[in-house]
């Protein structure tokens, strides 16, 4: 992906406030769910250095193949790329320090078994945090299919996103009204 030079200053903003949100440091495992082409799982993969993973899934087969290829191409040893099938983020069998995702969650359209995979998936004490943006009249067009009308159109209401994250197991620990670009919120869930 080519950025401007604004989209790389807000994505580095967004990765500091993730690394101070979630605690992140060396030798943490954590994944991202629709990492579209890597650029955050990159910048993440870097703060937990070589002892650490960023294992980053992907849906939408050309992103995936751009994600994979930048993995290999730049011999990035800290970090693993997976298509995810089905709905299902395709996570491996490992306890992840925290598991994150930007502008993914309305998309789903089974929420409450995507939230109790990621509470399976982290350990005790890990975090999810979840970025995402309150549905605006303007996308009402471009809703997903299949969501539930609950959350509000092209987008999730916080409360809603909340409530269905909490149903799961976990705990609200953190909810950042601005987060980056774009109206984006940030809300941070641990699981005990």
């Amino acid at each position: 992906m080519i950025f401007s030079s604004w989209d790389f200053v807000f994505l580095k903003n967004e990765a500091a406030k993730l690394v101070e949100y979630l605690g992140l440091s060396s030798g943490m495992k954590l994944a991202e769910i629709g990492a579209g082409s890597g650029d955050l799982a990159l910048l993440l993969a870097k703060v937990v250095g070589d002892s650490g993973l960023v294992f980053a899934t992907e849906h939408d087969e050309g992103k995936f193949r751009k994600l994979s290829h930048r993995v290999e191409r730049g011999k990035i040893k800290n970090m693993q790329a997976a298509l995810a099938k089905d709905g299902q983020g395709n996570l491996p069998s490992i306890q992840f320090d925290a598991i994150v995702m930007k502008k993914v969650y309305h998309h789903f359209t089974d929420a409450e078994g995507q939230n109790r995979s990621f509470f399976e998936h982290l350990k005790p004490g890990g975090k999810l945090a979840v970025m995402d943006f309150e549905p605006k009249w303007y996308l009402k067009l471009s809703m997903p299919k299949g969501v539930p009308k609950k959350y509000g159109g092209h987008g999730i209401y916080k409360r809603v996103l909340v409530e269905e994250v909490l149903k799961a197991g976990f705990r609200l620990e953190k909810l950042g009204e601005k987060f980056g670009s774009g109206g984006m919120y940030c809300a941070v869930f641990a699981k005990p």
